[in-house]
C-alpha cells in the first residue's frame, strides 16, 4: 500500500468531493503500521468509518479532522496513542456507536460526548476506562479488553456520568469497578452513590475456584440493584484455590436484584465444579421471578468437568 500512497490520497480527495457516507478502508497487505492517509478527516460528509490496520496520524491532523454527520467509527487494529480516541469523538457531535477491535497497545480511554449510545471494545489492550460524562450511553461492552488478565492486569473502568446505561459487562471481578467516586471493594456498604440504577443486562466473568473472584461478586451484584437479566461466563481455573460453598452465599446477605429482579439468567461454560454448583444452588433458593435459566456445558473435549 506504501507504493500507492498518491494514488490513494487523490481517490479520497475524488470520495470527499463527492459526498462519500459510508467508507471502509483497510490496509492490506501489510505493514500494520502505514500511516493513515491526512485526507480521511476531510471527508466531512461521512456517517459511518471503520479504519482496519493502520497506524493514526500525528495529534495536529486529528484536530483537525471534521465529522460533523459521523454516527459510527470503527477502529480495528489501529496503531494509536492516548488521546488519539477522544481527539476523534470530541470531533464527532453526533457519534451514537463506537467500535474498537484488536488494538493491543496498552492505552487510555476518557469518553466524554453528548451523543453516545453504544461503546464496544474487544480484544484489545485497555488500561483505564473512563466514562466522565456520556448522557445517552446505553451499552458498554468490554470483551476480552484488559491489558493481561493472565498475570492479574485488567482494566480500570470508572463510570462517572452515564445515567442512561442499561446495558454491561463483561465485567471481571479482577477489574477494578469505580462508581462515581467510590472503589468498588467486597463488603463496601452500597448506597446512592454506588449504585447504577439504570442498569437492566449485566455480564460477568468468573472463576468460581477463586475466593477472590467470589468474594467480589455479591458486592458488584448490589452496585445493579435493577438489573433483570444476569449472563455469567464460568472462566476455566487450572489450579483452584478455593471453592466457595453454599453457605457464603447464605452469609452474604440478601442481595435485591437476585430476590426480587432478575427474571433471566444464563451460566456459560458450566464444567460441574463446587463452586459453580454452590452458586446455581443458592441462585434457585433465592430468586423469586426467574422464567427463564439457560446453562451451557464446557466441551468436555478442551475442558475438565469435575468428578467431585
Amino acid at each position: 500500500m506504501s507504493l500507492y500512497r498518491p494514488q490513494l490520497a487523490r481517490w479520497l480527495q475524488l470520495l470527499a468531493a463527492k459526498g462519500v457516507e459510508d467508507l471502509v478502508l483497510v490496509n492490506r497487505p501489510w505493514p500494520r503500521d502505514l500511516p493513515l492517509p491526512a485526507a480521511v478527516f476531510s471527508i466531512a460528509t461521512l456517517t459511518r468509518l471503520y479504519l482496519g490496520q493502520w497506524k493514526l496520524p500525528d495529534t495536529a491532523v486529528l484536530r483537525g479532522a471534521t465529522f460533523p454527520h459521523l454516527r459510527e467509527l470503527g477502529i480495528c487494529c489501529v496503531f494509536m496513542k492516548h488521546g488519539d480516541v477522544e481527539c476523534l469523538v470530541a470531533r464527532s457531535p453526533v457519534l451514537e456507536i463506537l467500535n474498537i477491535l484488536g488494538c493491543m497497545e496498552e492505552m487510555r480511554l476518557r469518553i466524554v460526548s453528548e451523543s453516545l449510545r453504544c461503546l464496544q471494545i474487544s480484544l484489545s489492550s485497555i488500561e483505564h476506562i473512563q466514562l466522565v460524562k456520556a448522557p445517552l450511553l446505553e451499552r458498554l461492552v468490554m470483551y476480552r479488553s484488559s491489558p493481561n488478565a493472565a498475570r492479574g492486569l485488567y482494566t480500570k473502568v470508572r463510570i462517572a456520568d452515564a445515567p442512561m446505561l442499561r446495558a454491561f459487562g463483561y465485567l471481571e471481578p479482577g477489574q477494578v469497578l469505580e462508581i462515581r467516586d467510590t472503589v468498588i471493594v467486597p463488603g463496601i456498604r452500597t448506597s446512592a452513590s454506588t449504585m447504577l440504577t439504570s442498569v437492566k443486562v449485566l455480564s460477568f466473568n468468573v472463576r468460581f475456584g477463586v475466593h477472590s473472584d467470589v468474594m467480589k461478586v455479591p458486592t458488584f451484584l448490589r452496585c445493579f440493584p435493577n438489573a433483570e437479566r444476569l449472563h455469567i461466563m464460568s472462566k476455566r481455573c487450572d489450579q483452584p484455590s478455593d471453592n466457595l460453598a453454599l453457605n457464603f452465599w447464605e452469609e452474604s446477605g440478601p442481595i435485591i436484584n437476585v430476590i426480587l429482579r432478575i427474571n433471566t439468567m444464563s451460566i456459560r461454560e458450566f464444567r460441574g465444579d463446587p463452586g459453580e454448583v454452590a452458586f446455581l444452588e443458592y441462585f434457585f433458593r433465592t430468586a423469586r421471578v426467574v422464567r427463564t435459566v439457560v446453562v451451557v456445558m464446557a466441551n468436555p473435549r478442551f475442558t475438565p468437568f469435575s468428578t467431585d
